[in-house]
């Protein structure tokens, strides 16, 4: 995503990093978002009914019901903050225009099929969002990018993808990538021998291999565990992840869940 022409917003490998995001949407919030795609506990059936599929129960309830309202379309939402929280977007008031480039998987990572030549095709691609029109309001937007507006950058980058032994006990990682600031490092790990995560064509989206790892030792600079003085211990890693791929109320109720 560019912001008069400087990039501000990148999201390497979109497809598994998202898919790993929706994961740790709570019930409710997955049955709202069958417009998004992402199935209720229906094993897919809505979408395949959406989308055609041989093996779709047609006549399933709520599935065919949901089906009927949104067919074939599906949304991508792009919710940067300078969409959400930098207050009404105004196009009018930038010298460039706010771009967006997004670029679609391989068909085996997509469709699910013993048929390894199938492919998909997407048409109408559209852009939906609130328009506000207010004359005062676009006025402020105007004199607010003429101004010291800042609008910080967002790069979720893919460094590296490591082949590591499940039998070794410890794994060492070394991150060394210029940046002038570090939010975290998401480790995402993937199983390609495990049936349950599936070769092309028969990928399971929401399997991830969980390794079961005890400790977390992180040392920068040559300083060791800054953050956690006898490093990052299993019980740690719930409230680290939820911070940041999960909704903040999400993360609220998960807290008092646990809390009280």
């Amino acid at each position: 995503m560019k912001f008069e022409g400087n990039e501000v917003f990148s999201l390497d490998d979109a497809d598994i990093y998202l898919c790993y995001r929706d994961l740790w949407m709570g019930k409710n919030e997955r049955i709202n978002s069958a417009y998004y795609g992402i199935h209720h506990g229906d094993g897919g059936n809505t979408a395949k009914i959406r989308l055609g599929a041989g093996d779709a129960v047609t006549a399933t309830q709520p599935d065919a019901s949901i089906a009927a309202t949104y067919g074939s379309r599906f949304a991508i939402p792009l919710d940067f903050e300078i969409l959400a929280d930098h207050g009404p977007f105004c196009q009018a008031g930038l010298n460039d225009r706010l771009t967006f480039e997004l670029t679609f998987s391989d068909y085996g990572r997509v469709i699910t099929s013993t048929d390894i030549s199938a492919s998909y095709t997407i048409t109408n691609i559209s852009l939906e969002f609130d328009a506000v029109n207010n004359p005062d309001l676009a006025r402020q937007k105007r004199m607010q990018y003429m101004g010291q507006t800042v609008v910080f950058y967002t790069r979720v980058l893919r460094h590296r993808k490591l082949p590591l032994n499940k039998s070794d006990v410890t794994w060492n990682i070394n991150l060394n990538r210029p940046a002038r600031s570090l939010k975290g490092i998401l480790l995402l790990f993937e199983d390609p021998g495990d049936d349950a995560m599936g070769p092309a064509f028969a990928r399971n989206s929401e399997f991830y291999y969980n390794p079961l790892i005890t400790k977390v030792q992180v040392t920068v600079e040559g300083v060791p565990n800054q953050l956690y003085t006898q490093g990052m211990l299993p019980h740690h890693h719930w409230e680290e992840i939820v911070k940041e791929v999960a909704r903040e109320d999400t993360y609220r109720s998960s807290t008092n869940m646990f809390t009280t």
